[in-house]
């Protein structure tokens, strides 16, 4: 038996009571979490103190809004929710061992690799009819580490992001990614020369939310060009949202040139002329730091690096 393993805190603590510790901080409600969990409500409440007995700390406490999670409880939380996650995850890769199948990666990726990286990975995986069935989530960096911590996705394709916790993951860069100004294509702005971020100020933009890597790339552009943000009135990380939005209105936007070029060969969008030179951004891998490698992980992260050589 690994000696690690606190046999006395194993032996006490049930998967339901991580499951309500893990319910409670969502619904902040223990007669919701209850009916959630198919308990009841005095059997939710032992299960509650029981969990709290074995580890010796109050997860929550009765306040105007509901049960309130302490600091225990929110670590807790957390912890449960991975330990939950793997748990799913065992079951559904033992289904599949002996269906003679890899089992489920479940991959994050940003949606810079979308048009082409992933196109041509999932492409080869197809064609070839092996590999895992693979879960795929296309979001923002910092949605994807978040993830990652709760156990949620088993690896993402995307970028680190400097305030969140990247103990448990390590980042391995593969691809640089240039970003582009983009308008509609019958924008005036198309096809000018000598415009400048300057000239730029009087229109209005959309911009993706902080603490996205790609607005933090746009402020600094402004920043360095002495020159303060633009106006904008819509934040949104989709890009689809972006895309269609701009090609009908005279707003302005910056998408990841791969993004860009693929709108802008379907004819909605252009390309304005003011480079963004210095503020490329490189994304790779972002894994986990596990000492036993999963083998459905493993054959996809093959994909992925063939990918990045060029040989998929």
């Amino acid at each position: 038996m690994h000696s690690g393993f606190d046999m006395a805190t194993l032996s006490r603590l049930r998967f339901k009571q991580l499951a309500l510790v893990a319910s409670l901080t969502e619904t902040r409600n223990l007669h919701a979490s209850a009916r959630d969990l198919n308990l009841s409500q005095p059997g939710a409440t032992k299960l509650l103190k029981e969990v709290e007995r074995t580890l010796g700390v109050e997860l929550f406490h009765r306040g105007v809004k509901g049960m309130e999670p302490t600091s225990f409880g929110l670590a807790v939380a957390r912890h449960a929710r991975t330990i939950l996650s793997e748990t799913a995850r065992l079951k559904s890769q033992v289904d599949a061992m002996a269906r003679g199948e890899l089992g489920t990666v479940r991959l994050g990726a940003i949606m810079e690799a979308v048009p082409d990286v992933l196109t041509r990975i999932f492409s080869t995986v197809m064609t070839d009819g092996a590999g895992p069935l693979v879960n795929l989530t296309v979001s923002t960096s910092d949605h994807l580490i978040a993830a990652m911590n709760e156990g949620q996705l088993d690896l993402a394709l995307g970028r680190p992001v400097e305030h969140l916790d990247m103990g448990n993951i390590r980042f391995e860069p593969l691809w640089l990614e240039e970003l582009s100004i983009v308008a509609a294509a019958h924008h005036p702005l198309i096809g000018q020369a000598d415009l400048s971020l300057q000239t730029l100020q009087g229109f209005e933009w959309i911009l993706q939310p902080r603490p996205s890597p790609m607005r933090t790339s746009i402020e600094l552009a402004f920043a360095r060009a002495g020159l303060p943000l633009p106006v904008n009135r819509l934040e949104t990380a989709s890009m689809l949202m972006t895309t269609v939005m701009i090609s009908r209105s005279a707003f302005l936007a910056v998408l990841p040139r791969s993004v860009a070029q693929f709108y802008i060969e379907t004819g909605m969008i252009a390309e304005i002329d003011v480079p963004l030179e210095g503020f490329i951004g490189r994304y790779g891998l972002l894994l986990p730091n596990k000492d036993e490698p999963d083998p459905a992980i493993e054959a996809l992260v093959r994909q992925i690096h063939l990918a990045a050589s060029g040989v998929v």
